[in-house]
């Protein structure tokens, strides 16, 4: 009797039977272990890159779902595998009205998925094979990064400045190897913070065209802008080239619990999209889409995004603060994000970031992301890097944590001299 695959104390371990995708590609995030950490720890934490739990509407959005619940439509299969029409086409009418969107977008662009994440898996398996090359601006977000490497994409990272992507860089790239597309999160980018200007945004699709790339915009944080309206998107930008694919979500501006996004798809993609839908599952659940609709229908939508930056931009500007009173004396540099959750900030000397963000969760119970967790495997910019949220922790909680943070540094350095 064969003896392969064989149980164990533990049970079967597929050992013959696990793809070589879940083998050789799966892995955690930086950001899923430092969470983890810091729950093991039950320490605070200024890395949670999601929106303040009393931000949600809830008693808005309860009124929406009940109404929702109400529709009798909800409780059969939705056969419109792209989602409600209705909601789509609210979203293609606001991202007009915001000047987000081309006039060639409507409603039969627009697919509705189970959150942003959803969106780049979709465009993921519909434009990489195992092999393909694609462009990733450095850093970038490591859950997209952990989508491109699990269809089997070498991630070539195009290095960036306070303003992303160098048009330089690009060029020099796209110029010796062939890509497929290039990935992006031009506003208030996570984890930077950085948002590129028009001007660098015209200059990159320039360089697309002329190479025949395709471009990846991921847009989030679009509607968090504190300081002014953010540039105009690639997507109006580009107007009927049609070689952006366009994703966004209503975690930041509603409630990342209800899992909703969509994805602008260029004409000639549409059906493939819909086949990867269909594969992936009937459709995603109507009721959400129709208590999101009923909820957006409900407010004013310029009015309750203003509330939104409003204390976004109070919080964000709290955190500065406390890191030039508490971080700035001692060596550390960061940026001023015009919007989203983010600030990236670097350490004095060449401190290994990942190791100190381990130490400052167990010994004073602050969590902070390292910057190496948002580069592909392999490329080391990002080590003395860190992504710290203000998005999550109230002001009054926040001098605490800087306080931690900072002491953590002190005694860290310390026992680092110590060692030596």
């Amino acid at each position: 009797m064969s003896d392969r695959g064989a149980s164990s104390a533990g049970g079967f371990e597929f050992r013959d039977q696990m793809s070589s995708m879940a083998r050789e590609r799966l892995g955690t995030t930086g950001i899923g272990e430092m969470i983890s950490l810091v729950v093991e720890n039950g320490a605070m934490s200024f890395g949670a890159g999601e929106p303040s739990s009393d931000m949600f509407p809830v008693d808005l959005m309860r009124d929406a779902m009940e109404r929702a619940f109400c529709d009798p439509d909800i409780w059969g299969y939705h056969h419109d595998d792209f989602g409600s029409i209705e909601l789509r086409e609210w979203i293609a009418s606001r991202m007009k009205q915001d000047g987000i969107a081309p006039d060639w977008v409507g409603p039969e662009n627009i697919l509705l998925t189970n959150g942003g994440g959803e969106a780049i898996s979709l465009v993921t398996e519909a434009l990489i094979d195992p092999g393909s090359l694609i462009l990733v601006e450095s850093p970038t977000y490591t859950e997209s990064l952990l989508t491109f490497r699990k269809q089997g994409a070498v991630c070539v990272p195009v290095q960036s400045d306070d303003e992303g992507i160098i048009p330089s860089e690009l060029e020099r790239i796209v110029s010796a190897r062939r890509a497929r597309f290039l990935y992006t999160i031009p506003n208030f980018q996570n984890p930077s913070g950085r948002t590129t200007p028009a001007e660098r945004r015209m200059r990159i699709l320039d360089i697309l065209r002329e190479n025949d790339v395709a471009l990846v915009e991921d847009d989030p944080y679009h509607y968090l802008s504190y300081d002014g309206p953010p540039p105009p998107s690639y997507l109006k930008m580009a107007r009927d080239d049609r070689r952006v694919i366009h994703t966004n979500s209503f975690s930041k501006i509603i409630a990342p619990g209800l899992r909703a996004g969509w994805v602008v798809i260029p004409p000639a993609l549409v059906k493939t999209l819909s086949s990867l839908r269909v594969s992936a599952g009937l459709g995603r659940p109507l009721a959400i889409q129709k208590g999101i609709l009923f909820y957006m229908q409900g407010i004013d939508f310029e009015r309750t995004i203003a509330g939104l930056c409003g204390e976004y931009r109070r919080r964000r500007g709290v955190m500065l603060d406390l890191i030039a009173k508490h971080l700035t004396p001692m060596g550390f540099c960061t940026n001023r994000p015009a919007g989203g959750f983010f600030i990236w900030g670097s350490a004095p000397g060449e401190a290994d970031v990942k190791e100190f963000a381990h130490y400052a969760v167990r010994e004073e119970r602050i969590g902070i992301i390292p910057g190496s967790a948002f580069y592909p495997d392999g490329e080391h910019g990002g080590d003395g890097s860190f992504r710290l949220s203000y998005s999550k922790v109230g002001t009054d909680a926040m001098e605490e944590g800087m306080i931690r943070l900072a002491r953590a540094w002190r005694s860290y350095v310390g026992a680092e001299r110590s060692k030596a």
